[in-house]
């Protein structure tokens, strides 16, 4: 299993990784975890990834194209592999999901058909007050929640995800 994670803060993750059961599992090749900055796949000097909400309100909102971008890098990379292994990966797919507190709720049930269904998954989390809601409506993601509460980030739920 391949978890990419979309992330402004990778080193969030790296350091809960590289300990324990998930640090193991990943030396031994159980599972990967390959990180990706929104902040990479901008265009602008200052690498901008998030701005006011264009509607108005409080806080910001993370742009769509550097998340885009992102998951156009993730899915070529996917393609490649796949293509030099081809029979390896019949039938598995790889989905998306935004971590959000509206999302479906995560669940034991969920990660055992993960593991089953999918040879890997991009979790793409949100930061501020969200994430430009064209990244759901493109990418025909699903939201996904590790419970009913706000986090300041989607970061810890792809932490308990890639756990479960």
């Amino acid at each position: 299993m391949v978890f990419h994670i979309i992330t402004l803060f990778p080193k969030l993750l790296e350091s809960y990784l590289g300990d324990s059961i998930l640090a193991r599992a990943i030396k031994e090749g159980r599972i990967r975890v390959a990180f990706y900055n929104p902040r990479d796949f901008t265009t602008d000097k200052h690498h901008k990834a998030d701005d006011r909400p264009y509607a108005g309100g409080p806080g910001m909102v993370m742009y769509a194209e550097p998340i885009l971008r992102a998951v156009e890098s993730i899915n070529s990379k996917v393609q490649a592999l796949r293509t030099k292994q081809a029979s390896n990966n019949k039938g598995r797919k790889i989905q998306t999901y935004i971590l959000s507190p509206s999302g479906e709720q995560f669940t034991n049930t969920g990660a055992a058909k993960f593991a089953k269904k999918q040879d890997g998954i991009i979790l793409i989390c949100g930061r501020y007050e969200g994430i430009d809601a064209r990244v759901e409506k493109i990418l025909r993601a699903k939201e996904i929640s590790v419970g009913p509460y706000v986090l300041t980030g989607g970061e810890l739920p792809a932490m308990i995800m890639i756990d479960a």
